[in-house]
């Protein structure tokens, strides 16, 4: 067994190896289905890590900044998959940070137009009424790799290559598969109503000279 240390000050223990979103249900049942991610000894954490050893744990949900970063960065990737049902030989690039919106850039072989984002949007709420569990697994970076040349993921192959580390994470939903650290939620469905705002050209990396891609932005409705 190890002790968890919970905000008010209290300790309680789970078995090790507890996954955090089973030890969420034991330890404050009453934010279990609010939590979208968790703070284990100050790490922002996935709740499908498992607790290894006695730390201290907040439960955090999309009502402060760090859990509304994991609403935005899943609700990127359904946009990403929407675009990828529609354009299935685009290119998955790269979900930029940014604050009240959430965005992901392509390479799409086509210019997108405004009755494509209406098409993509279309796509979106049919994601999230599907409510597709998120799944995750480890890979090795040899692993990864070849996972990513298979799938003709050129500009992810180039992000792999600048992680150190000897293993990554790949988050999947339905038939859409991402390199990705996280957190995420547990499923499309925990996402509120997407509304997509704009498409907008940019660029890989924001290199004048690299790939040209295009930004698809939303926000919440």
């Amino acid at each position: 067994m190890i002790r968890i240390r919970l905000p008010d000050g209290s300790e309680r223990t789970v078995v090790r190896g507890t996954r955090l979103r089973e030890a969420a249900r034991t330890l404050q049942p009453e934010l279990a289905e609010l939590a979208v991610c968790a703070d284990v000894d100050g790490r922002l954490r996935d709740l499908r890590d498992r607790l290894e050893e006695d730390c201290r744990l907040t439960l955090l949900t999309e009502t402060v900044p760090e859990g509304a970063r994991v609403v935005r960065h899943t609700a990127a990737h359904v946009v990403a998959q929407a675009a990828k049902r529609l354009f299935p030989t685009a290119t998955l690039g790269r979900d930029p940070i940014a604050e009240d919106l959430f965005q992901y850039d392509l390479e799409i072989e086509s210019a997108l137009t405004e009755d494509d984002l209406e098409r993509i949007q279309a796509e979106v709420d049919r994601i999230i009424a599907e409510d597709l569990p998120i799944e995750r697994d480890t890979l090795s970076k040899g692993e990864a790799r070849t996972w990513l040349i298979r799938r003709g993921e050129v500009l992810k192959l180039e992000i792999l290559e600048r992680i150190d580390a000897p293993t990554v994470t790949v988050y999947s939903h339905g038939e859409f598969s991402d390199l990705c650290r996280g957190p995420h939620l547990q499923s499309t469905g925990r996402l509120p109503g997407i509304r997509l705002t704009s498409v907008e050209e940019t660029t890989w990396q924001n290199d004048p000279g690299g790939e040209r891609l295009h930004r698809v932005c939303g926000t919440f409705a």
